[in-house]
C-alpha cells in the first residue's frame, strides 16, 4: 500500500485503491469510526463452514482475497523504494492506514463496479500471421474459485466485460504535458462503490489516469462545457466555449472526424489549471468492452476464452486509430491480470440436445458457435444423443482466417459439426456465407421451415451481411416451402418469437 505511486505501478498494479467506511461510535465521548477488521480470508466459524452452499460462498471469498493479496504481493515486489516526500504526500491515507482499528480499508480493483473481479491471464495465442493486415487472438482467462466460474459458458447466454487500462506511455507523456504529480494521493467519490453512503476512495493520480479515467476516449460539446472554466487565459476560454456554440458545429465534427481525445483537448490549451481531483469530474470513466465467449466451462472447467480482433480505423487524415479494450488485450500476457465479470448474451443452445442447430458465424461471429460445439461434445462425451449442427463460417482467406481450424476439423470428423465455409477472396469469385446457405436449403427447409419441425438458427458477427441472410432464408422458404413473399417473412417472424432465429450483430 506504501507503495501505490510509480514505484509499484510499473508492475502495471491492479489494486488501485483504498476504500474506508465510516461507521460512527461512541469512544472516550467522541464519536469516531467503530473498529472494524482489515480481513485477508473470510472468518469461518466451524458451524457455518460445515454447510454445503456456505462452503462454495467461503471458497469464492476465500479465493478473491488471496488473488487479491497475491497481486498485491507481486505488486510490492516489483515496487521502487519510497522516500520521506512521497509519504509526506499521503496525506489522508497516512490517517487511514495510521489508525488501521478505527477504519475499514479495503484494496479494491475497481471500486465502482461491484461485479467485477480479479483474473488472471492463462493464455494468448495470435491466430493470423504476424504481417496479416488484420490481428486476431486466442485470450484465455482462470475463474476458478470466483464468483463468475459457473457463469462465463459461452454456450449458456454468457459473454464477458472486460475493463481495459490506459497506455501507461501515454498516461505518463500527458502528466509531464500537465504537471501533475504521479504520486500525488487524491480522494475520488466519482469511484466509489455506488451501494455504500460515506465511503471515501484514495488513489494515486496515475492509477486514476490509468485505470479509471476514459482519458483516449471520445469527447462530447459536454465536456467542453464543463472545460472551459479552467482556462485562466481568456482567449483559451473563449475559443473552448465556442465549440459548443451551433456556428462552430463543423470544426467540432471536423473534430471528431479526426479522432480527437479528452488528452488531445486538455493538452491543447495550455492555460488550463485543473486540480488533480477535478479530472473525475470532467472525464468518463473507461467503460467495459464485451466480448462473445468461445469456450464451455462444462467442457473446460475453470477456464474462460475469447477470441477477439484488435480494433483500427482511419481517421481523417490518415492516421490509423486502435480501440482501448482490444488493444489492451493485444498486449496483455499469460501471468498478467485484468477486471472483468459476466454479462448476459443472447447466445444460449436451446435446451432440446436433439435440435438441429445452424449457426453463421462471420469474422470473430466464430466464438459462441466454438462454445455451442464444445458444449454439444460435453453432452455427448457424458452419454446424451445429440442432435446435428451445421457451421457457416465466413472469412477472407482460409489459410489466415479459419480459426481453430484443428479443432472444427477434428469436431466435423467426430460428425458432431458440418463445416460450411465461405472464403470471399480465395478464388476470384466471391463466396459469401449466403451462398453456403443457400447450398443446404434442403436441410434448413426441413429442420426449420417445415411445419412442426424444431431446429434453431444463429447468426453473429458484422451487422452488413445479417440482411443478406436473412435473404437466404427468405428464399429458401419461398423456393423450398412453396410460400409467399409475404409467407415467408411471417415465418421469420414466427421463428423470431419464439426465439428459434436468433442474432447478435455488431
Amino acid at each position: 500500500l506504501f507503495r501505490s505511486g510509480r514505484g509499484s505501478l510499473s508492475g502495471r498494479s491492479i489494486q488501485a485503491a483504498v476504500v474506508a467506511n465510516f461507521c460512527p461510535a461512541k469512544m472516550g465521548g467522541e464519536e469516531v469510526a467503530s473498529p472494524l477488521v482489515l480481513l485477508t480470508r473470510p472468518y469461518q466459524p466451524a458451524w457455518l463452514a460445515s454447510c454445503p452452499a456456505m462452503k462454495t460462498v467461503l471458497t469464492v471469498e476465500t479465493q478473491k482475497a488471496a488473488m487479491a493479496y497475491k497481486h498485491q504481493q507481486e505488486s510490492k515486489a516489483k515496487a521502487g523504494t519510497i522516500d520521506a516526500s512521497a509519504i509526506k504526500k499521503a496525506g489522508d491515507l497516512g490517517k487511514y492506514l495510521a489508525f488501521g482499528p478505527q477504519y475499514k480499508a479495503q484494496l479494491l480493483a475497481r471500486p465502482d463496479v461491484s461485479q467485477g473481479e480479479l483474473v488472471r491471464v492463462t493464455d494468448w495465442k495470435l491466430l493470423t500471421p504476424p504481417d496479416y493486415d488484420r490481428t486476431c487472438f486466442h485470450f484465455e482467462v482462470d475463474v476458478r474459485g470466483t464468483n463468475m466460474e459457473q457463469l462465463v459458458n459461452g454456450s449458456q447466454g454468457k459473454a464477458l466485460s472486460v475493463y481495459a487500462t490506459n497506455d501507461a506511455e501515454k498516461v505518463t507523456e500527458f502528466l509531464k504535458i500537465m504537471k501533475l504529480d504521479p504520486d500525488q494521493i487524491v480522494s475520488v467519490e466519482e469511484i466509489a462503490p455506488q451501494s455504500e453512503e460515506g465511503t471515501v476512495v484514495l488513489t494515486t493520480v496515475w492509477k486514476l489516469f490509468t485505470q479509471y479515467l476514459d482519458l483516449f476516449g471520445k469527447p462530447t460539446r459536454e465536456f467542453l462545457k464543463k472545460l472551459h472554466p479552467f482556462a485562466e487565459d481568456i482567449m483559451d476560454k473563449v475559443a473552448i466555449a465556442e465549440l459548443t456554440l451551433d456556428r462552430k458545429t463543423e470544426e467540432f465534427m471536423d473534430r471528431q472526424a479526426k479522432a480527437y481525445t479528452f488528452a488531445d483537448y486538455l493538452v491543447e490549451f495550455k492555460s488550463l489549471k485543473i486540480p488533480a481531483e477535478k479530472y473525475a469530474e470532467l472525464l468518463p470513466t473507461v467503460k467495459q468492452r464485451v466480448y462473445s465467449i468461445c469456450s464451455s466451462t462444462d467442457y473446460r472447467p475453470g477456464k474462460c476464452q475469447l477470441l477477439v480482433v484488435r480494433e483500427d480505423w482511419q481517421a481523417k487524415g490518415g492516421d490509423t486509430k486502435f480501440g482501448l479494450c482490444s488493444s489492451f488485450l493485444t498486449f496483455i500476457r499469460p501471468g498478467a491480470v485484468c477486471v472483468a465479470h459476466s454479462t448476459h448474451s443472447v447466445m444460449q443452445m436451446p435446451e432440446d440436445k436433439s435440435a438441429h442447430i445452424f449457426m453463421a458465424g462471420l469474422g470473430t461471429g466464430l466464438a459462441p458457435f466454438r462454445a455451442f460445439i464444445e458444449q454439444r461434445k460435453f453432452q455427448k462425451t457424458n452419454g446424451h444423443k445429440v442432435g446435428p449442427m451445421t457451421l457457416f463460417f465466413g472469412g477472407r482467406y482460409s489459410k489466415a482466417e479459419y480459426y481453430y481450424r484443428d479443432e472444427f476439423e477434428a469436431f466435423e470428423a467426430e460428425g458432431l459439426v458440418k463445416c460450411c465455409n465461405a472464403w470471399s477472396r480465395d478464388q476470384a469469385q466471391k463466396i459469401y456465407v449466403q451462398h453456403k446457405i443457400a447450398e443446404e436449403a434442403e436441410t434448413i427447409w426441413a429442420q426449420l421451415g417445415r411445419e412442426g419441425s424444431k431446429g434453431y438458427f444463429f447468426l453473429c458477427g458484422s451487422k452488413q451481411p445479417e440482411k443478406d441472410v436473412f435473404a437466404a432464408l427468405i428464399k429458401i422458404f419461398e423456393t423450398k416451402g412453396g410460400m409467399s413473399n409475404e409467407q415467408a417473412h411471417k415465418k421469420m417472424e414466427s421463428l423470431q418469437s419464439a426465439g428459434r432465429y436468433v442474432t447478435e450483430v455488431y
